[in-house]
């Protein structure tokens, strides 16, 4: 065993009992815990956002292709 693991040998090998643990949560009940938590409050709006602007960019850029392609077959 190296001389860092030699400090934990005492419990490696310790057989933990589940069972004696004080107030364990129920399985069922840990994930509520965590359901309210939103890591990235207000991401979804901001790619909404830049999508939006995104596609208004592209539209009007075509808008101008299709209107120098118009006035070249005018002409």
């Amino acid at each position: 065993m190296s001389p860092q693991n030699n400090r934990y040998a005492d419990i490696l090998d310790y057989d933990w009992n589940h069972d004696s643990l004080p107030n364990r949560m129920p399985m069922s009940q840990r994930a509520k815990i965590f359901l309210p938590f939103a890591a990235l409050t207000g991401y979804n709006e901001a790619l909404e956002d830049t999508l939006r602007a995104e596609i208004a960019e592209m539209e009007e850029k075509h808008e101008d292709e299709l209107n120098v392609v118009r006035s070249s077959e005018l002409e």
